[in-house]
C-alpha cells in the first residue's frame, strides 16, 4: 500500500533535480557541442518527439541548465522533467456497503445491455503497474511495459495501478470479485511509478499509441506544464486515441497536467449524491466531466478493496470510453467519441463551476453511438422552383444519385445571383425522443464561389430558418452532409418536412454589379435520421 505522504500532490511544479528535457531544432548532430559545453549526458530519448533527456553534471542546478539551453538558437525548447503524483487517497480495504455503487450510478448495466465491450478495444492504464496473476485481471491483459525501470515487466510497485486497472476492465461476469466498467475491453499496463516524470509519461503515451490502444487512462498529476508531455498527448490524439486523466485531489482550480492539456478529457470526482467530492479539483474551463470517485471497490494485489480519489473517477470514465469504441460504427473518430461522452452527461448537484459537462452516463453515451441504431431515410416527394428561371427536371431526378438532375437558372437579386428550390420530404422518423442524429445529404453543383444555403420551414414561426451553408463547385461529385439538430419538432408537420436550398453568388465588385447568371443543378437529396433500435 502506497503511503498517504507519497501520494500527496502539493500544488507546486516540482521536478527531477539534475535533469532537463531538450528539443534541438536540427536533429543532425543534435546537441553534441551544446551538451559537451556543460558536460550534460544524454540518458534517454523520446524519439517520436525528437526530445533528449539529459543528466546534468554535479553542481549545476536544473533551472540554470534550462536557462542555458533556452538561450541557444539551436534549441526549440528546454524544460525541467516534472515529477508526477498519483491522484489517490488510500482507504480501508474492506468489502463494505454498496460495493460497486459507481458503476450503478453511471448506469453501466444499461450500457452493458447494448454492448459488453470488445476484446479488440485496448485501454492503456499508465500507473504503478499490474498484478499479473490476479484472478480478476490475468485474463484481461495485453503486453505492457515498465518505463520506470526500462524493462518489459510491468509488475506492480504499489497497489494504485492494480486498483485503477480493475475499475477499467476487471474480468466481468466470471463469478469472481468485481465488475470492470469496460467489461470485455482489454488492459495494457504501462508502469511509470515510482520514478514518474514527464518524460516517462510521454514515453508511455507514445507506446500506447504505437501498440494498438484506443484509450489511455492517467491517474496522476503535476502542476508543471511540460511541452514534451503535451506533444506526446497530441501524438496519441492524432493517432486516434482518446486520453483521460484525473483532475487532482487538492480542491483547487489550479491547472494540473496532463489533465489540463486540450486533447485530454479531465475527470473530476463525485460522490453517491452526484455532488462534487470535497477533495476534487474543479474548474469548468478545464475539468471536462466527472465520475464516481469515493469508496470505489476494485482489485488490489491478491484481493479487493476500496479507494478514493480522482484516480478512481478517471478509469471509471475510461472504461466507458472503451464501451463507446466497442459500439461505434467503423470510421468513428476520437472527436466523436469524446463528444458522445461529454454531451450525454448528467448534471452534478450544486456544480458551481465544478465541471464543464457533468457526470458521465454510460448508458446515454453508448446509446448515442450504438452502431446498430435504425437508419430511417426521408426521401423527397416534390420539388418546385423557389428563386430563378427555366427550371427543368422533376422529383424523380433527385431521389437517386444516378446522374439525372434538377436544374434551375439563377436570377439577379439584391444579394447578387440567386437560384433556389423548395423540396418536401416524407418524414418517417421520430422528432425528439430516441432521435440520435439527423443528417441532410445533398449533391449539387453551381458556379465557383457560390454557396448552398439550407433552410428548414419552422412551423412555429411560419418562416424559413437557415440551418447550414454548404460550399458548391462547378463540376464533379459534390456530396455533402449537413449535420442537423436532434430536435426536429418545429420542422415536422403531418409527416412532412419542408426544405429550401438557395445557391447564392454575392456581389463582389466595387460598383456592386451583379455577377453573371449560373445554373444550379441538384443530383440527390435525402434526409437520414438515426434512431434507437428499441
Amino acid at each position: 500500500m502506497i503511503s498517504g505522504a507519497a501520494l500527496a500532490s502539493a500544488q507546486v511544479a516540482d521536478f527531477k533535480q539534475g535533469e532537463v528535457l531538450v528539443k534541438f531544432r536540427s536533429q543532425s548532430r543534435a546537441g553534441l557541442i551544446e551538451n559537451l559545453a556543460i558536460r550534460a549526458k544524454k540518458v534517454g530519448t523520446i524519439s517520436r518527439l525528437d526530445v533528449q533527456q539529459l543528466k546534468l553534471p554535479s553542481g549545476m542546478s536544473t533551472m540554470d541548465a534550462v536557462n542555458y539551453y533556452r538561450g541557444l538558437s539551436s534549441v526549440e525548447y528546454a524544460e525541467p522533467n516534472y515529477i508526477k503524483h498519483l491522484t489517490y487517497i488510500p482507504n480501508d480495504p474492506r468489502y463494505t456497503g454498496n460495493q460497486q455503487w459507481g458503476q450503478k450510478k453511471i448506469d453501466c448495466e444499461g450500457a452493458w445491455g447494448i454492448t459488453k465491450g470488445k476484446g479488440t478495444v485496448i485501454v492503456a492504464v499508465i500507473d504503478t503497474g499490474i498484478d499479473l496473476n490476479h484472478e480478476d485481471l490475468k485474463n484481461k491483459l495485453v503486453p505492457g511495459y515498465d518505463f520506470s525501470d526500462n524493462d518489459s515487466d510491468p509488475t506492480f510497485d504499489g497497489d494504485h495501478g492494480v486498483h485503477c486497472a480493475g475499475i477499467v476492465g476487471a474480468d466481468t461476469d466470471n463469478g469472481k470479485g468485481v465488475a470492470g466498467t469496460g467489461f470485455n475491453c482489454k488492459i495494457m499496463p504501462l508502469k511509470i511509478f515510482p520514478n514518474a516524470t514527464a518524460s516517462a509519461s510521454a514515453n508511455a503515451m507514445i507506446y500506447a499509441a504505437d501498440h494498438g490502444a484506443k484509450v489511455i487512462s492517467m491517474s496522476y498529476i503535476s502542476y508543471g506544464e511540460s511541452i514534451t508531455e503535451k506533444n506526446a498527448v497530441n501524438y496519441a490524439w492524432n493517432k486516434g486515441l482518446v486520453l483521460l486523466a484525473g483532475a487532482g485531489n487538492d480542491n483547487t482550480d489550479t491547472l494540473g497536467y496532463p489533465n489540463a492539456y486540450p486533447n485530454v478529457i479531465s475527470v473530476g470526482s463525485t460522490n453517491t449524491s452526484d455532488q462534487k467530492s470535497g477533495f476534487s479539483n474543479w474548474g469548468a474551463d478545464h475539468v471536462d466531466v466527472a465520475a464516481p470517485g469515493e469508496d470505489i471497490m476494485s482489485t488490489l494485489p491478491g484481493g479487493y478493496g476500496n479507494a478514493t480519489g480522482t484516480s478512481m473517477a478517471c478509469p471509471m470514465a475510461a472504461g466507458v470510453v472503451g464501451l463507446l469504441w466497442s459500439v461505434a460504427a467503423p470510421g468513428t473518430t476520437n472527436t466523436e467519441i469524446r463528444e458522445a461522452l461529454e454531451s450525454t452527461c448528467d448534471p452534478v448537484v450544486g456544480a458551481n463551476n465544478f465541471v464543464a459537462f457533468g457526470r458521465v452516463n454510460a448508458f446515454k453515451a453508448v446509446k448515442k453511438l450504438d452502431a446498430s441504431a435504425v437508419v430511417i431515410p426521408s426521401p423527397p416527394t416534390s420539388i418546385d422552383p423557389w428563386m430563378g428561371n427555366d427550371p427543368s427536371g422533376g422529383v424523380n431526378d433527385v431521389q437517386v444519385s444516378d446522374g439525372n438532375t434538377y436544374l434551375i437558372r439563377s436570377q439577379s437579386d439584391a444579394l447578387g445571383q440567386v437560384a433556389g428550390i423548395e423540396v418536401n420530404l416524407a418524414y418517417g422518423g421520430t422528432v425528439t425522443s430516441g432521435l440520435r442524429s439527423a443528417e441532410l445529404i445533398v449533391e449539387a453543383n453551381a458556379v465557383s464561389g457560390a454557396s448552398n444555403q439550407v433552410f428548414f420551414w419552422n412551423y412555429n414561426t411560419n418562416r424559413y430558418q437557415l440551418m447550414k451553408s454548404l460550399a458548391l463547385r462547378p463540376t464533379g461529385a459534390n456530396r455533402q452532409v449537413a449535420k442537423l439538430t436532434t430536435n426536429l419538432t418545429p420542422f415536422v408537420s403531418g409527416g412532412a418536412l419542408k426544405v429550401a436550398f438557395r445557391a447564392i453568388l454575392p456581389k463582389r465588385s466595387l460598383r456592386g454589379l451583379a455577377p453573371s447568371a449560373f445554373d444550379f443543378t441538384i443530383n440527390y437529396i435525402q434526409l437520414e435520421t438515426r434512431e434507437n433500435s428499441n
